[in-house]
């Protein structure tokens, strides 16, 4: 099992996501919870978690502080942020400091559940030696990292279909963990966000040109339903899909 801890001061969200994911069954067990960094930072180097989901905002400290000093001290734990709307830049930025990765509040439990599977195969990557490769395996797998851009192209095909990592691996028999890894050097991105980026690009193709309402751009656009489609899209653009429709009309 790999170890999980959250920070964060608002302790309903994370109460509420402590119990609406089964942990377990994908791998993780949480280790604990905590609404002050200052106190945070001793756990975690204390029980070496392998994930760390901290807010941006905290009293003393914010995320970011938490993670650099867990980092100077020596902790080899990944860091998730957690953000709302109005971080959503901060934690862009925080993906190119090497950040894992960045969840938005209110957090939807179905996609955390899809996260926690790619973040698994990244922590499997991690602790094994898979990649320490014969000349023999370093040709294969340079041959594998051609068929990548392939796997790129079907996934612009297919975004509006449900994809999911382990089911792409499959059809195009990678290995999981290694489908991973491509994606985290090639795209600096994990394979949810760089599906969810394509589905938000070809969602505003539909609000320009078509008059499909948000219900139905959603469904077309391969996103759960409209709120979860409302919510990402204004996070990534800084506006709603109806405020987005209204700019492009104006202009």
């Amino acid at each position: 099992m790999y170890k999980v801890i959250f920070v964060d001061d608002e302790p309903w969200a994370i109460i509420d996501l402590m119990h609406s994911i089964p942990w377990e069954s994908v791998g993780f067990s949480v280790a604990g919870y905590f609404d002050k960094p200052t106190e945070a930072i001793n756990e975690i180097l204390n029980l070496h978690p392998d994930i760390v989901f901290t807010d941006i905002r905290m009293p003393v400290w914010d995320g970011f502080e938490l993670i650099k000093r867990c980092r100077e001290a020596g902790s080899n734990a990944e860091f998730i942020i957690l953000s709302s709307y109005s971080e959503f830049l901060l934690a862009k930025q925080a993906i190119k400091a090497a950040v894992l990765d960045y969840c938005l509040k209110p957090i939807n439990p179905a996609v955390m559940l899809e996260l926690l599977k790619e973040i698994r195969l990244i922590l499997d990557d991690k602790h094994s030696d898979q990649f320490i490769l014969s000349e023999e395996d370093s040709r294969q797998n340079n041959s594998q990292e051609e068929h990548f851009n392939t796997i790129l192209l079907y996934i612009k095909e297919n975004y509006h279909n449900k994809l999911v990592l382990s089911h792409l691996a499959d059809h195009f028999h990678f290995n999981k963990n290694y489908l991973c890894h491509l994606f985290k050097k090639h795209t600096n991105t994990t394979f949810i966000n760089y599906l969810t980026l394509l589905r938000i690009d070809a969602a505003k193709d539909l609000l320009r040109e078509s008059t499909f309402t948000q219900r139905e751009i959603a469904i077309k656009t391969g996103f759960s339903d409209s709120y979860y489609f409302n919510r990402v899209f204004k996070a990534e653009c800084g506006c709603t899909p109806s405020q987005y429709r209204k700019m492009e009309k104006e202009k």
